[in-house]
């Protein structure tokens, strides 16, 4: 047996598989938008790829999820996503690409998003539905 087969296999923290996996989708997002912004050669305005970004998020959740969530949780992470979407899109259009600026962007992102979710467990009113992690 080598050495790699007698270490006990490292724990996962469920926090972290779930920080990780939502920091996957706000990446996964945020390309939608870059990936629409050069397919689209800027030949598109900001609300024609709205839509387009909209319902192709919407269908997505809605594929993934069905019936397990209600209309309006769907339609606020349709919302958010979007919104993480439409910066990957305009970003590259105004200002040169930077990967740190890249990966601060991601964690205020991700920072905000833990605020939302802290006041929501302390039972403050969401303004909306919790988002899909």
């Amino acid at each position: 047996m080598s050495e790699e087969d007698t270490k006990p296999e490292e724990e996962t923290n469920p926090e972290e598989m779930v920080a990780d996996q939502f920091m996957n989708s706000i990446n996964m997002a945020f390309n939608l938008g870059v990936a629409a912004h050069q397919s689209s050669g800027q030949s598109k305005n900001v609300v024609e790829i709205a839509t387009e970004l909209g319902n192709q998020i919407y269908q997505n959740f809605a594929q993934a999820y069905g019936g397990e969530i209600n209309e309006s949780f769907l339609k606020a992470n349709t919302e958010y996503f979007l919104q993480i979407a439409l910066m990957g899109y305009i970003i590259p259009g105004v200002c040169a690409f930077d990967n740190d600026f890249k990966q601060r962007l991601f964690d205020l992102v991700y920072a905000r998003a833990r605020q939302n979710q802290q006041k929501q467990a302390e039972g403050e009113p969401p303004g909306g539905s919790r988002i899909i992690t």
